[in-house]
């Protein structure tokens, strides 16, 4: 046998090797990763930042209104009114309780409930931020001056509130206050 004859009878004996131990699929072959990413990736949701805001200034206003009903009914003029308060809500507040608690000296009795509160106007892009709350509350304080023994403040009922926030230092605080008819805010 030549050189020839035996390469090819080489070749076929390892031909009909292969043939006997193999199945009638095709042998796997591994997918390489693509370079270019054939789906879009989805993205993160992020969180809305109006939301959010809205979020932080209903809950201060919240704390805002559970504060005032405190301190009028137990805080008068030392109530510390300046963690929820600035500028003139803050000077009304305490003129307010300086005359009610300092020169009556009322026994103030009664309290002032959140029935329901709405962002009426909201800038963010502003520099500070501000909002308007206009929320609804009722009001069932009484007032009773020690000195004359008078009523001084009846219940109001429901009543609506106007109060405008700002951001200060990161927090949503009451600068501005007002009072209307419960027609205008309360909706309930």
């Amino acid at each position: 046998m030549n050189r020839f004859g035996a390469t090819v009878t080489a070749g076929a004996l390892l031909l009909s090797l292969a043939a006997c131990g193999s199945t009638n699929s095709p042998a796997a072959v591994d997918t390489p990763t693509p370079l270019v990413p054939t789906s879009t990736p989805t993205p993160t949701p992020t969180a809305d930042p109006t939301a959010a805001a809205k979020t932080q200034i209903l809950a201060a206003y919240a704390a805002f209104i559970g504060a005032l009903d405190k301190g009028f009914r137990e805080g008068g003029v030392s109530y510390p009114y300046e963690k929820f308060m600035a500028e003139s809500a803050l000077q009304t507040t305490k003129n307010h309780m300086t005359l009610v608690k300092g020169f009556h000296r009322a026994k103030v009795t009664g309290s002032m409930r959140l029935t329901e509160s709405r962002i009426s106007d909201l800038s963010l892009s502003t520099k500070p931020q501000t909002s308007t709350v206009t929320a609804c509350i009722d009001d069932k304080y009484t007032a009773v001056s020690r000195k004359t023994g008078k009523t001084i403040a009846a219940p109001g009922g429901k009543l609506s509130r106007i109060d405008k926030l700002k951001l200060i230092k990161g927090k949503w605080m009451v600068v501005k206050t007002h009072t209307d008819s419960a027609s205008y805010g309360c909706t309930k």
